[in-house]
C-alpha cells in the first residue's frame, strides 16, 4: 500500500531527516520517501496505516499533514 501526502512545512534536508526518522518507527511502515521540492511524503506498507498516528507524530514535530 502506497501512502502520498504533502508537508507544506517542509524545505532542507533537516526537515527530510526528521520526518524519515519519526515515522520510521511506526508499525507496518516499510519505507519513508519525502521530496524537499513537492514538500510530499511517500509512505509504503505491507499493511493499513493509522493516518491519524502519522499526523499526530508529525504535529509533535511541528509539522502539519495535507491531503
Amino acid at each position: 500500500m502506497t501512502f502520498k501526502f504533502t508537508v507544506p512545512e517542509i524545505s532542507c534536508d533537516h526537515c527530510k531527516s526528521t520526518i524519515i526518522n519519526t515515522l520510521s518507527s511506526v508499525d507496518n511502515i516499510e519505507l519513508v520517501e519525502v521530496n524537499i521540492e513537492t514538500k510530499d511524503v511517500t509512505l509504503n506498507s505491507s499493511e493499513e496505516i493509522d493516518l491519524d498516528l502519522v499526523k499526530s507524530l508529525l504535529d509533535e514535530q511541528g509539522y502539519t499533514v495535507v491531503s
